[in-house]
């Protein structure tokens, strides 16, 4: 099993599916494996051996110890994606778990900064070091662009052009989308890139952002540097990186953004992906709305 899994992985990895996604994969199938063997078999378990009612019970086991319909949804989807692949490859004759249907969820409304949280955020990194320079970039360039981690990590010098004011990201599915940037961060870029110098290691180097030892930082780093600054002002809210998009997003809608323009920067595929940054917007278009129209509830 493992080396079917380590095959499957690879060809994730073929396809340019982000890392932490791979990672959640990977993760996602050991556990069920391990559940099977631990439940189903004492014995080492082989493919063959796999079942719907394995993955029912393992389903039904993940929910009665407080797994989400999300989390379980994803685990779904990532089993089924084995099987379909080992079928595919005609591993094996059939997919066991093909009628397996995932589990129904509510979207939860996305966690955001407001303007002042954002501002305060993008004031905290020291303007007279280095790397308070470097981080103040990143900072500046996520809010305004609203690109994912990965993208970041993936920017490239030759991405930016900050005489138009535009970057060239590489999202999922290896798809590419250029992305306006403001006037904020193409300064903080322009600031940093007068640094870089002293944190390059290697001439050849074209990826944008470097860490102290002059290599590119990666996911991982971008996350700790990032969370680093979200948890100073982070009280009951569970914020992390991702919350910079939602906030670029939130903050578009809120400004009068159209939901169709607000997809194509993000990258998302399906406009429904997008509606989940809706909620603050109708809100606001609510009390104007009682504020002004003749018959709304504040003009009484």
């Amino acid at each position: 099993m493992k080396d079917l899994i380590k095959k499957y992985i690879d060809f994730l990895s073929s396809k340019n599916m982000s890392k932490h996604t791979i990672r959640a994969y990977n993760s996602d199938l050991s556990q069920f494996i391990g559940y099977c063997k631990r439940f189903f078999k004492d014995e080492e378990i082989v493919v063959t051996d796999i079942t719907k009612t394995m993955l029912r019970d393992f389903l039904q086991f993940l929910s009665e110890n407080g797994d989400i319909n999300r989390t379980l949804a994803r685990k779904i989807v990532s089993i089924k994606g084995f099987f379909k692949f080992l079928a595919s490859e005609n591993i094996l004759p059939f997919n066991p778990v093909i009628d397996i249907k995932n589990p129904r969820f509510e979207k939860h409304t996305a966690t955001f900064l407001t303007e002042k949280e954002m501002e305060f955020v993008l004031s905290i990194p020291d303007s007279e070091d280095i790397l308070g320079i470097r981080n103040k970039a990143i900072l500046e360039l996520l809010y305004s662009s609203g690109i994912r981690i990965g993208e970041l990590a993936g920017l490239k010098i030759s991405n930016i052009n900050l005489k138009k004011g535009l970057i060239k990201v590489l999202g999922k599915r290896s798809k590419t989308r250029i992305i306006p940037i403001g006037k904020y961060a193409q300064q903080a870029i322009l600031d940093y890139l007068k640094v870089r110098t002293s944190l390059l290691k290697y001439k050849d180097e074209k990826m944008l952002f470097l860490s102290n030892n002059g290599k590119p930082l990666s996911t991982d780093e971008l996350r700790y540097i990032i969370n680093k600054y979200l948890k100073i002002i982070e009280k009951s809210k569970r914020y992390s990186p991702h919350t910079i998009r939602h906030t670029f997003a939130t903050h578009l809608l809120d400004h009068g953004a159209d939901l169709r323009s607000v997809q194509e920067l993000l990258g998302h595929s399906s406009l429904t992906s997008t509606e989940v940054y809706t909620h603050t917007s109708i809100k606001k278009l609510k009390k104007v709305y009682e504020q002004t129209h003749p018959h709304g509830d504040k003009k009484q």
